[in-house]
């Protein structure tokens, strides 16, 4: 069942790339008729775009490289990234995404300061979506990107430049909800902000948090950064999970998240009964026989052993829950509890503002339990706060490595993110996939052929195997 398991998918994925494919993956054809764009209807294009590629192509696809799922299809974990993979990922992120944003980006600077909003919310998006184009390949088109007029051929910026790019467009769209009138700025309908309805403020906070994440990227690097991150940590971040950044799968026909549509799809009617996904080893080493709740609400059978690296589950072992694979798991931005776990972090390391390194330590826990038991969309089983408070408040004072195991856990389900937190922190410990051609953990994507094909200044493929400038 394992190996027809992997024909299948392998065969539906590659059909459903074939079909998704633009004919060109050069970022620089503006594949959008019109020269301008109404944010209440180019947005929500955005927003479902971005969200449905990600948990398709990255969500069902790169999810055990990070180890928090024992094994997915086409899964590029063992050193060889699929062309279909790639491009269609890199199509997302410059031509779906910012090549509309750009537009949008463009015409709210023309509208001026009543527009700010619009153009802060484009500013927030593409920023993050740079982040996470320089997460899977290192060095991306940044500086001349999205300017075919004038950069045909657009140089790739290094890494650092991205990130600190991408700390200035933060900063940009901070300006600009802060520069807004009071009064006869632009109306942006709710349902064409899926984060946050249409709510200013709260995009603010989502930029500052945004921004912290990348500077704790760029202090992974080498970055002289500190300054930058008491600035953050001056300003408003995310602290409950109501200020969360997600998208919420109704989960209708159509509308359901992409791992429960291939379940239903090709095996049966759920998780549990079809043995499609299962718990990783960290996840089984960090949770089990702790008391931390999230074990429950994570894993099923979870008295049983993990499938093992590599493996996907049988009826003999622990299986991932219905709780959390099903038609509306929301696509998870960020969660306050990064946040908290990063000033954690940095508290450990002898930064005042980051506040006390226990506090935050046990609320970006109590968060986290919170989000899976009690505050996500469609919440199926849930922990009383009670139980939270009494398995958080038994912990001890943590240790630097046990805040880099909570940072792991906090972003689970999120795969760019998981893999990113595994790369900066090597923790937990991570074995190399049985059969792996790099003999380590997969460090990076490949560029696209198509786009090494149209742009000359693409950079040589660093093996797949090769630590990111941010890993050092």
């Amino acid at each position: 069942m394992k190996k027809l398991k992997f024909i299948i998918l392998a065969s539906v994925l590659m059909f459903g790339s074939l079909q998704s494919c633009d004919k060109a993956l050069d970022i620089n054809t503006d594949p959008l008729a019109a020269s301008s764009a109404d944010p209440n209807a180019v947005l929500p294009f955005v927003f479902v775009q971005n969200s449905s590629r990600k948990v398709t192509e990255l969500g069902t696809r790169i999810c055990d490289v990070s180890q928090y799922i024992s094994n997915t299809f086409n899964s590029p974990n063992r050193g060889t990234v699929s062309s279909f993979l790639t491009g269609n990922t890199w199509a997302m992120f410059y031509v779906q995404v910012m090549g509309n944003l750009s537009l949008v980006k463009a015409d709210a600077a023309t509208a001026g300061e009543t527009s700010n909003n619009v153009n802060a919310i484009a500013t927030i998006l593409m920023a993050s979506t740079f982040y996470e184009a320089t997460s899977l390949w290192e060095d991306v088109p940044f500086s001349e990107a999205l300017n075919g007029t004038d950069f045909p051929n657009p140089q790739f910026d290094s890494q650092q430049d991205v990130l600190n790019g991408v700390v200035a467009m933060y900063d940009e769209a901070i300006a600009l909800i802060d520069a807004m009138p009071a009064t006869g700025n632009f109306t942006i309908t709710p349902a064409s902000d899926m984060f946050y309805g249409g709510n200013i403020a709260s995009w603010r906070v989502l930029a500052n948090s945004l921004k912290l994440r990348t500077l704790m990227m760029l202090k992974s690097g080498g970055a002289s950064v500190d300054g930058q991150i008491n600035t953050a940590l001056g300003q408003p971040l995310m602290e409950s999970n109501d200020q969360a950044a997600f998208i919420n799968y109704a989960g209708g026909p159509g509308a359901q998240n992409g791992m429960q549509t291939i379940i239903t799809a090709f095996f049966g009617p759920d998780n549990e009964s079809q043995d499609v996904f299962g718990p990783g080893d960290p996840i089984d080493e960090l949770l089990s026989d702790s008391g931390d709740p999230r074990w429950d609400l994570w894993v099923a059978r979870n008295d049983l052993d993990p499938p093992g690296n590599d493996l996907f589950p049988d009826p003999e072992t622990s299986v991932l829950s219905n709780n959390i694979i099903r038609a509306t798991l929301p696509d998870m931005l960020m969660m306050p509890a990064e946040i908290d776990l990063y000033k954690a972090q940095l508290a450990l390391e002898g930064v005042a503002a980051a506040g006390d390194a226990d506090t935050n330590y046990k609320n970006g826990i109590t968060n986290s339990i919170l989000w899976w038991g009690q505050d996500i969309p469609g919440v199926l089983s849930t922990v009383s706060s009670a139980n939270i408070d009494a398995y958080v408040n038994s912990l001890s004072a943590p240790t630097m490595n046990e805040v880099y195991n909570q940072q792991y856990l906090a972003v689970f389900l999120q795969p760019v993110m998981a893999w990113n937190i595994w790369r900066i922190n090597k923790v937990p410990v991570l074995s190399p996939p049985p059969n792996s051609t790099i003999g380590t953990v997969l460090r990076r994507f490949v560029y696209p052929p198509d786009e090494i094909a149209a742009n000359p200044n693409t950079p040589a493929d660093k093996p797949t195997s090769t630590p990111m400038w941010f890993e050092n």
